[in-house]
């Protein structure tokens, strides 16, 4: 009794030791209080107190065991460091009105360039996903594409949900006082705050809600996933999907989604789109309803109504149990089937809308013991 009694104490203390670093610790960020809670109980995805899908969504199913997970797989991470293209960042901001410009960092990073406005697209640029250094979940890369600190202005910030992969603390930290404006789903504002960022600075949508800046609007719209930064907050800030659209051009950012009919009626709504960035890594059986396979991602393209798909969610860190060369080549060998056109660029590789984009044939081979 004496023995259970001690390894009880035990447990209560670690308990309390997880509930308060993550209560003290910033990069966990910061709930919704009571009165948004109430204000968002308005909503149609709203219900309980948490964000729901519009389709049913199990978080993990029973097609993949527990220690699936911890399986060591072939080729999980690149055999050799993936240095990115030098972007000159100067040429880049210094554009034209005509401009519409955009450059893959790795993962769902984006910087964009819009006719001279800079946008960037969940800005993960941190070196783990994860709250703390877990040696596993580090960058495969020590290099980026460009200098953040070279960036003078930025004029939007997308984000589309709060996971450690896609809204980085360290990253919002170097970048919050030369950013415009933040545009978010509901809820992640509260993270944003809490890190220093200006409340004025920061517009949150629910899904089928737009802002709009001159001749740039951007939309919010559904994804099939979840959020959380914590173990006691699942679901209390709201993960979304984008079109951002513009006169030169439109652009779908998935943000991380599952497979859903979500796709098909965003395409009639809003497509045609010139690119589509879609989620197409880092999945599994036990994820199936809030990540897509690369089959189902250029599905996904094709409901979109796309012209080029980009895979993203990947070639940045390992968080699945798949070879982390595959989204890309099952992109590459099946997307023919679909008659989707695809790019599958290099990170910090300079993409321009209406002007033909060259990429090295399978350049993540040089990377993969699969050559």
């Amino acid at each position: 009794m004496k023995i259970l009694k001690i390894i009880l104490y035990v447990l209560l203390f670690i308990a309390f030791v997880i509930v308060l670093f993550i209560n003290i610790s910033p990069q966990f960020g910061s709930n919704p209080n009571k009165s948004q809670k109430l204000f968002y109980s308005n909503f149609q995805n709203f219900e309980s107190g948490e964000f729901k899908n519009n389709e049913p969504m199990a978080l993990f199913t029973d097609e993949m065991s527990f220690w699936d997970f911890f399986k060591t797989e072939l080729n999980r991470e690149p055999v050799k460091e993936i240095i990115p293209f030098e972007m000159d960042v100067e040429s880049f901001v210094s554009s034209d009105k005509d401009d519409f410009k955009l450059v893959w960092l790795g993962h769902s990073a984006f910087i964009m360039n819009i006719s001279g406005k800079v946008i960037l697209l969940d800005p993960m640029l941190g070196s783990h996903a994860a709250p703390l250094p877990i040696p596993s979940l580090k960058r495969y890369s020590s290099q980026f594409a460009f200098d953040i600190n070279d960036l003078d202005k930025i004029d939007f910030v997308v984000l589309s949900h709060d996971h450690y992969d896609h809204l980085d603390y360290p990253t919002i930290k170097k970048i919050k006082d030369k950013v415009v404006q933040f545009i978010v789903p509901y809820g992640i504002g509260n993270h944003l705050t809490s890190w220093g960022v200006n409340k004025e600075s920061i517009t949150e949508l629910n899904w089928e809600q737009s802002y709009k800046n001159d001749d740039i609007e951007f939309i919010c719209l559904p994804a099939r996933h979840f959020s959380g930064r914590g173990p006691l907050n699942r679901n209390s800030t709201l993960w979304s999907s984008w079109a951002i659209k513009s006169k030169m051009g439109k652009v779908y950012f998935s943000g991380d989604s599952g497979y859903g009919s979500h796709f098909k009626k965003i395409g009639q709504e809003h497509g045609p789109f010139d690119f589509s960035l879609i989620d197409c890594g880092q999945y599994n059986k036990a994820w199936k309803y809030s990540h897509m396979f690369p089959e189902q991602a250029i599905k996904a393209a094709v409901d979109l109504n796309t012209k080029y798909l980009i895979p993203i969610h990947w070639g940045a860190f390992t968080l699945s149990s798949h070879s982390w060369i595959e989204p890309p080549e099952i992109v590459y060998k099946e997307s023919k089937n679909y008659n989707q056109g695809f790019i599958i660029p290099e990170i910090g590789q300079v993409l321009m809308l209406n002007k033909e984009n060259k990429t090295v044939a399978r350049w993540w081979r040089a990377f993969s013991q699969a050559n």
